[in-house]
């Protein structure tokens, strides 16, 4: 089931490296759900099934560009009809160690399943240079997913560092109006 994840997530994040370079992404409202969901994209893939990708919410605010290239949500209904929920993280620092990402946990406590896909280094994302590159990929539930579109999602990430992520339920509230 693991080798399944990475590779679902491993083809995920390559289809998302050419989308993420829209310019779009700095320039919206992302309070407006109205806005964030005009850059929703559908996507139909034979092996994959139907993904949904929301837009790289990392493009939001100067300081999670900072640290992070990607903040991602995925929802996927795979060929069999399954449906599952995914956000895709791309960390980045300068620090002597990796981070080791391997708890992701919510406001209230509760864990959420995480996975390190893959781990660079010595990479440059936007004329930055960067000792360390880490990418994850978080799964939720459906109801993890469904908290999100009243109260947005506060997470915790968390390995040798810690850091905390919130985005926001317009963004939730998009993707669940583009479904």
């Amino acid at each position: 089931m693991k080798l399944i994840t990475s590779i679902f997530a491993a083809s995920i994040l390559l289809s998302l490296n050419a989308w993420s370079e829209s310019p779009n992404e700095t320039t919206i409202d992302w309070k407006s759900a109205k806005e964030v969901k005009s850059l929703v994209e559908l996507k139909l893939d034979p092996e994959l099934g139907e993904v949904t990708y929301g837009p790289n919410f990392a493009l939001s605010d100067n300081l999670l560009m900072e640290k992070y290239s990607e903040i991602y949500l995925t929802r996927r209904i795979d060929p069999k009809n399954e449906e599952s929920y995914s956000l895709f993280v791309t960390a980045h620092d300068n620090d002597q160690d990796w981070h080791s990402y391997d708890t992701a946990t919510k406001k209230d406590g509760e864990r959420l399943g995480i996975e390190t896909i893959v781990k660079n280094e010595n990479v440059s994302v936007n004329n930055v240079d960067y000792k360390h590159e880490e990418q994850m990929a978080i799964s939720m539930t459906f109801i993890d997913f469904a908290d999100g579109f009243d109260f947005g999602l506060e997470l915790t990430i968390s390995g040798n560092q810690k850091d905390t992520l919130m985005i926001p339920a317009t963004y939730f509230r998009a993707m669940l109006q583009s479904m």
